[in-house]
C-alpha cells in the first residue's frame, strides 16, 4: 500500500471535498453534561439535569453519525460538556472508528476511567485534547468549581499517558490562572508536550457575561504571545490567507457580508447533544434536526443563511480598516450584546494593541535598514 503524508492527505481531502461541496469536519456535542462545572466555560450554563433529558441516545447517535459518513466528513470531533461522561461513550467512540472516522476528543480528563482508556488504548484516536488549567491543588478546583476534582483529573491524565495515547494538553487562560502559566508550561513541558495556551473567552450560550469578566488585558495578551506562543482563536473562528475554499475568498473582498470567517466556506457541521446542526459554537439558530433531516440538505441550508448575512446596521464592524487583527466574530458579538453586529470593546482594543505594535516593529526595521546603509 503506498504511503501518503498526512498533510497532503488532509489537503488534497479538503479540496476534494470543496469541489464536491461537501463538508470535511464535524464537531458533535455529545453531551452537555460535564463532572467539572469551569467558571469561565461557554456551555456550564446547561450542565444540569433538566438539559440531559431530551438528549440523544445511543441509537440516534449512530443514526446521525451515519448520516454525517455519509455527507462526505473525515475529522470527527467528540465535544460537550464532556463526551466521557457519557455510559455508552466505548460503544458510540467504537461505532465512529469502525466507520473510519478519524476522531478527536475533548476532555478535561476528570472522567476518563480505566474502561474508556482501555478502549482507546485498543483503537487509538487521532488525538485526545485535554484541558488543564492549574497544576496547583487549590487554584485547580477554584477554576472547575468542584472540590477534590484535581486528583480525578491527574489520574484521568494518567491513564491516558500509561498507554502512550495521543495527547495535546490546553490551557484556557484567565484572571485565575495568568500568574501560574510559567509552572504550568514546565509541567507541560515535562511531560513531553507542547504547551498550547489560549486566552480568548466569550459569553455563555444563555448570555451569561461571567466569562468575559474572566480574561486578562489584552496588552496581556500580547505578552502571552511573545512569552508562550499563545494559541490563536478556535480554527473556525478565523480568517486564513490561504487554504480558504472559494467562496469564503469572494465574500472576504465584500465588507458588507456579516461573517469574515472560515465558516462561510462550509468546511465544518456542528451538532448539540440533541441532534440539532447549527451554524457555530456561538449562534445556535437557525437549528434543524438531523434526525429528521439530511446532514447534507442541513448543510446546505444553514451555509445558505450565513453566507447571505449582510450587516443591517452602521456598525462599526462593516467599515473598520484592521477588523483581521481583532478576531472579530458575530457569534461572539451575539452573546455577549445580543446583536450579530455590535463590536466588542476587549477585541477592539486588542486590534489596536496588534497594529500599533506592527507600526513600532517596522518603523524599527525601517531605522535599522537606514542605518546599515
Amino acid at each position: 500500500m503506498k504511503e501518503i503524508q498526512y498533510k497532503k492527505f488532509s489537503w488534497n481531502t479538503h479540496k476534494n471535498n470543496w469541489k464536491l461541496k461537501r463538508p470535511n469536519v464535524c464537531q458533535f456535542e455529545l453531551t452537555f453534561k460535564c463532572g467539572l462545572n469551569c467558571n469561565y466555560c461557554y456551555t456550564s450554563c446547561y450542565n444540569k439535569a433538566k438539559y440531559m433529558k431530551g438528549e440523544l441516545d445511543t441509537k440516534q447517535i449512530k443514526l446521525i453519525l451515519d448520516k454525517v459518513y455519509n455527507a462526505g466528513v473525515i475529522w470527527l470531533c467528540f465535544t460537550g460538556g464532556d463526551p466521557l461522561v457519557r455510559s455508552d461513550f466505548p460503544e458510540v467512540y467504537t461505532y465512529a472508528k469502525n466507520k473510519g472516522f478519524l476522531i478527536t476528543i475533548f476532555s478535561n480528563g476528570y472522567s476518563m476511567t480505566t474502561k474508556i482508556a482501555d478502549c482507546l488504548k485498543e483503537s487509538p484516536p487521532f488525538a485526545i485534547e485535554i484541558t488543564l488549567n492549574s497544576i496547583i491543588k487549590k487554584n485547580y478546583e477554584k477554576i472547575s468549581c468542584i472540590k477534590e476534582s484535581f486528583n480525578k483529573t491527574m489520574r484521568g491524565l494518567n491513564l491516558i499517558l500509561d498507554r502512550n495515547l495521543p495527547l495535546k494538553i490546553k490551557t484556557q487562560v484567565t484572571n485565575d490562572n495568568l500568574e501560574e502559566l510559567p509552572k504550568i508550561r514546565a509541567f507541560v513541558e515535562n511531560l513531553g508536550f507542547k504547551f498550547r495556551p489560549s486566552a480568548f473567552l466569550h459569553a455563555r450560550l444563555d448570555g451569561d457575561l461571567y466569562p468575559a469578566s474572566l480574561r486578562i488585558k489584552p496588552e496581556e495578551v500580547i505578552g502571552l504571545k511573545k512569552i508562550h506562543n499563545l494559541e490563536e482563536p478556535e480554527e473556525e473562528c478565523k480568517t486564513k490567507a490561504r487554504g480558504l475554499p472559494p467562496f469564503d475568498k469572494q465574500i472576504n473582498k465584500h465588507n458588507n457580508h456579516l461573517f469574515k470567517c472560515a465558516i462561510v466556506g462550509g468546511d465544518g457541521i456542528n451538532i448539540d447533544p440533541y441532534g440539532n446542526m447549527f451554524p457555530c459554537i456561538c449562534i445556535r439558530k437557525p437549528r434543524i434536526n438531523l434526525i429528521k433531516e439530511s446532514v447534507r440538505e442541513a448543510h446546505k441550508t444553514i451555509l445558505a443563511w450565513v453566507r447571505t448575512r449582510k450587516f443591517d446596521t452602521d456598525s462599526f464592524c462593516k467599515t473598520c480598516a484592521i477588523i483581521r487583527y481583532c478576531y472579530r466574530c458575530p457569534g461572539k458579538a451575539l452573546l455577549e450584546t445580543g446583536s450579530l453586529e455590535k463590536p466588542l470593546d476587549w477585541f477592539c482594543n486588542f486590534a489596536h494593541l496588534i497594529t500599533n505594535r506592527q507600526k513600532i516593529l517596522k518603523l524599527k526595521r525601517s531605522k535599522k535598514c537606514t542605518v546599515s546603509s
